[in-house]
Protein backbone atom coordinates (compact mmCIF):
# COMPACT_ATOMS: atom_id res chain seq x y z
CA UNK A 1 0.00 0.00 0.00
CA UNK A 2 1.13 3.71 -0.93
CA UNK A 3 -0.15 6.69 0.75
CA UNK A 4 0.85 10.09 1.88
CA UNK A 5 2.24 9.72 5.60
CA UNK A 6 0.77 11.46 8.17
CA UNK A 7 1.59 12.44 11.54
CA UNK A 8 1.56 9.43 13.28
CA UNK A 9 3.91 7.84 10.93
CA UNK A 10 7.07 10.31 12.50
CA UNK A 11 8.93 7.80 14.38
CA UNK A 12 8.46 5.14 11.49
CA UNK A 13 9.78 7.71 8.92
CA UNK A 14 12.97 8.77 11.27
CA UNK A 15 13.62 4.98 11.55
CA UNK A 16 13.33 4.63 7.64
CA UNK A 17 15.73 7.70 7.13
CA UNK A 18 18.13 6.88 9.26
CA UNK A 19 18.40 2.95 8.46
CA UNK A 20 18.96 4.91 4.55
CA UNK A 21 21.78 7.65 5.07
CA UNK A 22 23.30 4.53 6.82
CA UNK A 23 22.86 2.03 4.70
CA UNK A 24 23.03 4.14 1.32
CA UNK A 25 25.09 7.37 2.48
CA UNK A 26 25.99 8.10 -1.20
CA UNK A 27 22.61 8.26 -2.06
CA UNK A 28 22.04 11.42 -0.48
CA UNK A 29 22.81 14.54 0.17
CA UNK A 30 21.97 14.24 3.69
CA UNK A 31 24.29 12.86 6.64
CA UNK A 32 23.13 10.60 9.25
CA UNK A 33 24.95 12.16 11.94
CA UNK A 34 23.77 15.52 11.01
CA UNK A 35 19.77 14.09 10.78
CA UNK A 36 20.53 11.50 13.59
CA UNK A 37 20.28 15.09 15.62
CA UNK A 38 17.00 16.08 14.64
CA UNK A 39 13.91 15.86 16.43
CA UNK A 40 11.04 14.38 16.36
CA UNK A 41 9.51 17.55 15.63
CA UNK A 42 11.87 18.29 12.87
CA UNK A 43 10.97 14.78 11.35
CA UNK A 44 7.14 15.29 12.02
CA UNK A 45 7.60 19.35 9.94
CA UNK A 46 9.21 17.41 7.30
CA UNK A 47 6.32 14.97 6.18
CA UNK A 48 3.23 17.81 7.00
CA UNK A 49 1.46 16.76 3.88
CA UNK A 50 0.46 20.57 2.27
CA UNK A 51 -0.71 20.99 -1.47
CA UNK A 52 2.99 21.82 -2.40
CA UNK A 53 4.75 18.93 -0.38
CA UNK A 54 4.77 15.70 0.62
CA UNK A 55 6.03 12.33 1.57
CA UNK A 56 4.72 9.32 -0.24
CA UNK A 57 5.19 6.35 2.58
CA UNK A 58 5.21 2.47 1.13
CA UNK A 59 3.65 -0.13 3.64
CA UNK A 60 4.38 -3.90 4.29
CA UNK A 61 1.12 -5.32 5.69
CA UNK A 62 -0.09 -2.18 5.53
CA UNK A 63 1.41 -1.41 9.28
CA UNK A 64 4.83 -1.56 8.15
CA UNK A 65 7.23 1.72 6.99
CA UNK A 66 9.28 0.03 4.04
CA UNK A 67 10.13 2.95 1.42
CA UNK A 68 9.38 6.55 1.31
CA UNK A 69 9.66 9.56 -1.81
CA UNK A 70 9.11 13.25 -0.85
CA UNK A 71 8.48 15.91 -3.15
CA UNK A 72 7.65 19.46 -3.48
CA UNK A 73 7.13 22.70 -5.65
CA UNK A 74 9.24 25.32 -5.57
CA UNK A 75 8.70 28.55 -3.85
CA UNK A 76 8.46 32.10 -6.41
CA UNK A 77 6.49 33.37 -9.17
CA UNK A 78 9.64 32.70 -11.44
CA UNK A 79 10.44 29.07 -10.23
CA UNK A 80 7.34 27.45 -9.10
CA UNK A 81 6.30 25.62 -12.26
CA UNK A 82 9.15 23.14 -10.90
CA UNK A 83 8.97 20.74 -8.47
CA UNK A 84 11.52 18.02 -6.98
CA UNK A 85 12.02 14.70 -5.68
CA UNK A 86 13.87 13.55 -2.72
CA UNK A 87 14.57 11.31 -0.09
CA UNK A 88 13.80 8.22 -2.68
CA UNK A 89 14.50 4.84 -0.03
CA UNK A 90 13.34 1.40 -0.27
CA UNK A 91 14.57 -0.78 2.46
CA UNK A 92 17.16 -3.77 1.15
CA UNK A 93 14.66 -6.78 2.23
CA UNK A 94 12.00 -5.17 0.08
CA UNK A 95 13.48 -4.21 -3.42
CA UNK A 96 13.23 -5.68 -6.64
CA UNK A 97 9.29 -6.14 -6.05
CA UNK A 98 8.35 -2.68 -7.92
CA UNK A 99 8.03 -0.60 -4.73
CA UNK A 100 10.30 2.09 -5.71
CA UNK A 101 8.54 2.36 -9.11
CA UNK A 102 5.36 2.61 -7.48
CA UNK A 103 6.36 5.86 -5.80
CA UNK A 104 7.92 6.93 -8.85
CA UNK A 105 5.01 6.59 -10.86
CA UNK A 106 2.33 7.99 -7.46
CA UNK A 107 4.83 11.00 -7.44
CA UNK A 108 4.69 11.46 -11.11
CA UNK A 109 0.36 11.09 -11.18
CA UNK A 110 0.27 13.54 -8.28
CA UNK A 111 2.84 16.14 -9.03
CA UNK A 112 0.32 16.01 -12.22
CA UNK A 113 -2.53 17.60 -10.63
CA UNK A 114 -0.52 20.10 -8.57
CA UNK A 115 -1.99 23.01 -10.91
CA UNK A 116 1.28 24.48 -12.85
CA UNK A 117 3.67 22.10 -12.45
CA UNK A 118 5.27 21.49 -15.86
CA UNK A 119 8.43 19.19 -14.30
CA UNK A 120 9.58 17.16 -11.88
CA UNK A 121 13.69 17.22 -11.21
CA UNK A 122 16.25 14.99 -9.02
CA UNK A 123 19.70 14.11 -8.71
CA UNK A 124 20.97 10.74 -8.78
CA UNK A 125 25.30 9.56 -7.67
CA UNK A 126 26.32 8.65 -10.83
CA UNK A 127 27.58 5.44 -9.67
CA UNK A 128 23.87 4.53 -8.61
CA UNK A 129 22.76 2.27 -11.69
CA UNK A 130 19.90 1.17 -10.01
CA UNK A 131 18.29 4.16 -9.45
CA UNK A 132 19.29 5.67 -13.06
CA UNK A 133 17.60 2.74 -14.30
CA UNK A 134 14.29 3.28 -12.90
CA UNK A 135 14.32 7.08 -13.15
CA UNK A 136 15.09 6.77 -16.99
CA UNK A 137 12.39 4.05 -17.32
CA UNK A 138 10.06 6.65 -15.93
CA UNK A 139 10.27 8.52 -18.55
CA UNK A 140 13.52 11.43 -16.43
CA UNK A 141 15.79 12.80 -18.54
CA UNK A 142 19.39 13.24 -18.10
CA UNK A 143 19.94 17.10 -18.07
CA UNK A 144 23.60 17.53 -16.59
CA UNK A 145 26.24 16.26 -14.28
CA UNK A 146 27.25 18.43 -10.90
CA UNK A 147 30.88 16.68 -10.79
CA UNK A 148 31.91 16.20 -7.00
CA UNK A 149 28.43 17.41 -5.72
CA UNK A 150 28.87 15.43 -2.56
CA UNK A 151 31.61 14.13 -0.64
CA UNK A 152 31.16 11.07 1.16
CA UNK A 153 33.43 8.44 3.20
CA UNK A 154 36.49 10.29 1.83
CA UNK A 155 35.72 10.54 -1.69
CA UNK A 156 33.57 12.95 -4.17
CA UNK A 157 30.58 11.93 -5.93
CA UNK A 158 29.07 13.43 -9.13
CA UNK A 159 25.92 13.94 -9.53
CA UNK A 160 23.16 13.09 -12.61
CA UNK A 161 20.84 15.82 -12.79
CA UNK A 162 17.39 14.12 -14.45
CA UNK A 163 14.12 16.05 -15.46
CA UNK A 164 10.54 14.80 -15.81
CA UNK A 165 8.48 16.71 -18.14
CA UNK A 166 4.60 16.91 -17.28
CA UNK A 167 1.93 17.06 -20.47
Amino acid sequence: MIRVLEPDDADAFRVLRLEGLEKSPTAFGASLDDEARYTRGEFLRRIQPTADSWVLGAFYNANSLVGCIGWYRERGAKVSHKSTIWGMYVTPAQRRKGLARSLVDETIARAKSAPGVQQIQLCVALHNEAAVQLYQAAGFERVGVRPNSLFVEGRYIDEEHYIRWLP
